[in-house]
Order: C-alpha cells, then structure tokens, then sequence
C-alpha cells in the first residue's frame, strides 16, 4: 500500500500537480524543503516592512532559494476548521501577500488520522488526497 501512494506521489509531482494533501506521511521526509507548520501565527503567512520596503516572510525566503521549490503544510488537521482557512491564499492563488511563490513550487499538506481530526471543506476541495 505504502508504494502505491508513493508511486501516486511522485506521478503527482512530474505532473506538476499541487497542493497535494499526504495522508499520514511525516513532513520529515522531506529533507530539502521549507517546512511551515500550520498552528504558526497567521502574521507568518504575510509580508512586512522593514523600513520602506514590504518584505516577504522568512520561510518564502528560504523557499526562494532551494532549488526544488517544495513547501510543506504540516499537520494541517491539527489546527481548528476555521484557523486553516488562513491557507487558502497559498493553495488556491499560489502565493502569499502580494508575492507569489517561486515559479514550480509544489505545495504539500500533512495530515494525520483524518477521521478524528477534520480538514475544512474549503480547504480540502484545493488538494489532491493521497
């Protein structure tokens, strides 16, 4: 089973689809990506100013310079229905703030044990499930 879902994932990613919601797949095992996890504050998903200039936040930074563009929603279920619609600027639009993502960024979104914690309706119909 686990080599099936493995297979659907990387088919997913050469096709360039995204987001995509990894059912009971720890963010961990992705070593070369920008992990944001989703109880952050909502403030760490917009810009800022730092002196005159509106600045993107640190983790877009970082995402900017990997050369696989890959960002990770963690434990995304973990967090109240209401409080994970502060994602759907990054999966629906592909960007945050008035920037948006690194051209070829994939976006994947951990979540564990779905029949106990939920996923917003909003927020789930954005994502292909594995």
């Amino acid at each position: 089973m686990k080599s099936e879902r493995m297979e659907m994932l990387e088919g997913l990613l050469k096709s360039g689809i995204s987001p995509i919601l990894l059912e009971n797949f720890p963010a961990s095992i992705f070593t070369d990506a920008v992990i944001l996890d989703a109880a952050c504050d909502k403030s760490e998903l917009n810009g800022h100013y730092e002196e005159t200039e509106f600045v993107p936040p640190e983790w877009y930074k970082k995402l900017e310079i990997l050369d696989e563009k890959i960002l990770v929603i963690s434990n995304i279920n973990k967090i109240p229905d209401l409080e994970q619609k502060k994602f759907v600027e990054i999966l629906k639009y592909k960007k945050v703030s008035t920037f948006e993502l690194p051209k070829n960024t994939v976006i994947l979104v951990t979540a564990n044990n779905l029949e106990e914690n939920k996923i917003n309706e909003e927020v789930y119909s954005l994502m292909a499930h594995i």
